[in-house]
């Protein structure tokens, strides 16, 4: 029998492994390039939990909530506001607040004009809200609006409309 030298053959295969080597050293660098390239957004997102947050601290399975009720009124105290349903608009990281709330109680009686209202966080956000009715700009504030039909103790019926916006463009939007 002929003995053949076999050494040719694994030259050529360690080229072969070192081109897979590559190929997949360069998927895996495209996978994470892709998923931390850019920051996702989810400033929508923060914007319509924080009104089902807000939603569900004013009214719990259809009545309002007892502790934002004083002497048979709806307090528009936002300090109470805020502390019975435990949100905290300022952050160390932010040197002002991004998060704005909105919420007015409508009597059934007239739809038109909130019997009272309790604003909290920045102002300066609503604007965002009423430019991007038209056409969306990636940079300005995301705003959510929500309504539910809700009763106090004594039967008053009211529809709550909630308007909530977060704005956080530095660090979800890249510029």
């Amino acid at each position: 029998m002929n003995k053949l030298n076999k050494s040719g053959a694994g030259k050529v295969f360690s080229v072969y492994w070192f081109a897979m080597i590559l190929i997949i050293a360069g998927g895996v660098f495209a996978m994470v390039y892709l998923f931390y390239g850019t920051p996702f957004d989810v400033r929508e997102l923060e914007a319509h939990v924080l009104t089902n947050k807000i939603a569900d601290c004013v009214s719990y399975s259809g009545k309002i909530n007892s502790n934002l009720i004083s002497n048979g009124i709806i307090s528009e105290n936002k300090e109470l506001f805020m502390e019975n349903c435990h949100l905290t608009f300022s952050s160390i990281e932010w040197e002002e607040e991004q998060y704005y709330a909105e919420v007015d109680f409508y009597k059934l009686e007239n739809l038109d004009n909130p019997f009272f209202s309790v604003t909290a966080g920045n102002s300066n956000w609503l604007s965002d809200c009423e430019i991007q009715e038209n056409k969306e700009y990636k940079k300005l504030a995301k705003c959510n609006e929500g309504n539910f039909y809700s009763v106090d103790d004594a039967n008053n019926q009211y529809i709550i409309k909630i308007l909530t916006a977060v704005r956080k463009s530095e660090k979800n939007v890249k510029i």
